[in-house]
């Protein structure tokens, strides 16, 4: 028998396993459901129920670990194209349009992230590195119009734009507001631009 051959396919078997249990539960969020229970989560993946704990710690390492990989996916979409470039008005819609594309694919996962940071206190964490890349990107991409203002003014300018084009600004756009993204869009636009051409 050829032990290595047999445990790298128990390790690929495993892996599999373990992609297609996160695959399941990300497309459960999406579809709605956030509060799978593991045995719905197994069923969809079509593996065994007792098989997600040896993947797994417990659900909130599931769940971690698929807000992660909903997060990782996600890297091209929260970027904004050609930073810096084109008028005040091209780099504004730039900056809009990234993020609404970027939030309407990361909403169910970032709707279950937003319940469970309580009990999974490195949501809160991995949300703030991306908060803090984000303010990076503004300066950046917002540079004419923050230069020759002092530090503090700048500061308050990025954390409004952060503000103004957020996740939370999204969730109240589309959800307590019931717009379409596009409403989001339109209000943001029109935001933005009073904001930056003062």
């Amino acid at each position: 028998m050829d032990i290595a051959a047999s445990t790298d396919g128990r390790t690929m078997r495993r892996n599999r396993n373990r992609t297609a249990v996160i695959t399941a539960l990300l497309d459960m969020i999406r579809a709605g459901d956030l509060h799978p229970g593991a045995a719905e989560i197994a069923d969809r993946a079509g593996v065994s129920h007792r098989s997600i704990f040896r993947y797994f710690d417990d659900l909130d390492d599931l769940v971690r670990t698929a807000i992660d990989q909903s997060f990782e996916d996600a890297g091209p979409l929260s970027t904004i194209p050609n930073p810096g470039s084109g008028t005040l008005a091209e780099r504004i819609a730039a900056l809009v349009d990234a993020r609404i594309a970027l939030f309407e694919y990361v909403d169910g996962p970032m709707q279950l992230a937003r319940m469970r940071a309580y009990s999974i206190p490195t949501i809160d964490e991995e949300i703030a590195k991306v908060a803090e890349s984000f303010r990076t990107q503004i300066r950046e991409h917002f540079a004419i119009e923050l230069s020759g203002r002092s530090d503090a003014e700048q500061d308050a300018l990025v954390d409004a734009v952060l503000v103004l084009t957020s996740y939370d600004s999204f969730a109240i756009h589309t959800r307590l507001l019931a717009r379409p993204p596009q409403g989001m869009r339109t209000s943001c636009i029109t935001a933005l631009g009073v904001l930056l051409r003062t």
